[in-house]
């Protein structure tokens, strides 16, 4: 659901590059100016049974993988500003083609006027890769020498009106974002778009830990390259919903949204499409040590290669889990959902995916600066064509230090 990308799309990209700090329970840092600076390191091993996603040509292979990585923070009253850098190495025993080196980097700031008024704002950088594979090569792995590496850049912000004990509160997001593929080819170029997004988000208190939301968001697609000006993939998007917002207590809270959505394309040679769009999601806590969370969401998203677009229906369930002490602790998800390539022109019709993910980690901390993980991945793709279906297993060992 658009709504959902568009107007947390800060937090999302914070959360990504703070991901090895929430590992620890009392992570160290350092002044650097006014920031406190926290580094971190992880080093790790995995082993992927299938590391194409190919049903046909499977390659086996230990990896080993490097991630450092720095989050500076500064505050000044209610106001934050946050900047961030990743990189993140892994290096294939047996698949030398797989190797690559990817960077993150972000910067925001929180700042927050009065308490009516508040802004965020961030930009993200990301200079990173899809595996062999997937995207573009899904099923098509081996023609490619190297992982189909891209840039990707992105601005948001987000003005809120409104205390949040206020009877109504207003969201505006604005979000520009930009993807460059590198390979040249026509193909690939073809890939290349940029997207702009302006949404509203208004809430209206309806019981004390209850909101009423109505969301109205547009999107601007717009492809770089056409390897047909007839039938163009441009196109402009916008969706209504309305939903709830609700902490029933403190310790269970959830939101569900439901609304319609257009998809109209540039190309009269490509059907435009209009259903319904949802999302919903719910947080429970039955005990302070132990979390469980489930989302849904119905929406859209644009083409790897077939039809006008993919129409996605996505579920995922997690559970975290702190065993002892604060010390050991776990984590385990499953996702399940379907991918359809609406548009799709062949003589064996619409192509439909169904994609499996499961993933149990542990993490105990032998020392304040020391964090160990253990984990398991499965995941599989069905498809109504054959020759991209999949199952593949990871092992990871890996240690994460801090200061």
């Amino acid at each position: 659901m658009k709504v959902l990308k568009v107007t947390c799309v800060i937090v999302l990209v914070i959360s990504s590059i703070n991901i090895s700090a929430q590992q620890f329970q009392n992570p160290a840092s350092v002044e650097f100016g006014s920031f406190d600076v926290t580094p971190t390191v992880d080093f790790g091993l995995r082993y992927d049974d299938n590391v194409i996603r190919s049903n046909v040509n499977k390659i086996n292979s230990w990896s080993q993988i490097v991630s450092p990585q720095i989050v500076m923070l500064d505050s000044f009253g209610a106001s934050q500003v946050r900047v961030g850098y990743r990189l993140r190495n892994e290096r294939f025993f047996s698949s030398s083609e797989d190797n690559y080196t990817d960077h993150f980097f972000n910067a925001a700031v929180d700042f927050e006027l009065n308490s009516r008024n508040r802004f965020d704002v961030g930009i993200d950088f990301t200079d990173g890769h899809e595996d062999r594979g997937t995207g573009f090569s899904i099923g098509n792995a081996e023609p490619l020498s190297r992982p189909d590496s891209f840039k990707h850049s992105e601005f948001d912000m987000l003005y809120s009106y409104g205390a949040f004990n206020a009877d109504g509160r207003l969201d505006i997001n604005f979000n520009i974002t930009n993807r460059d593929y590198d390979i040249d080819t026509p193909e690939y170029r073809a890939r290349d778009r940029s997207f702009t997004n302006v949404g509203g988000t208004f809430f209206y208190r309806i019981g004390a830990v209850t909101d009423a939301t109505f969301d109205i968001i547009y999107r601007d697609v717009n492809y770089k390259f056409d390897l047909n000006a007839m039938s163009l993939l441009d196109s402009e998007e916008i969706s209504y919903l309305v939903g709830l917002e609700w902490e029933a207590t403190a310790r269970t809270s959830g939101f569900a949204k439901i609304g319609y959505q257009e998809k109209n394309f540039d190309s009269p040679l490509r059907e435009d499409f209009e259903g319904i769009d949802w999302a919903a999601g719910i947080l429970w806590e039955p005990v302070t040590y132990s979390t469980f969370n489930f989302t849904a969401s119905n929406d859209t998203d644009e083409t790897n290669g077939e039809g006008n677009f993919i129409r996605g229906r996505d579920y995922a369930l997690e559970w975290r889990h702190v065993w002892l002490a604060d010390k050991l602790r776990s984590s385990t998800s499953y996702t399940w959902g379907t991918d359809r390539y609406e548009g799709q022109i062949s003589d064996v019709g619409i192509r439909e995916d169904d994609l499996v993910r499961f993933r149990a980690s542990l993490y105990y901390q032998f020392r304040r600066y020391m964090n160990i993980e253990v984990g398991y991945i499965y995941d599989e793709r069905d498809s109504n064509r054959t020759a991209i279906e999949y199952d593949r297993n990871q092992f990871i060992i890996s240690a994460l230090f801090t200061l």
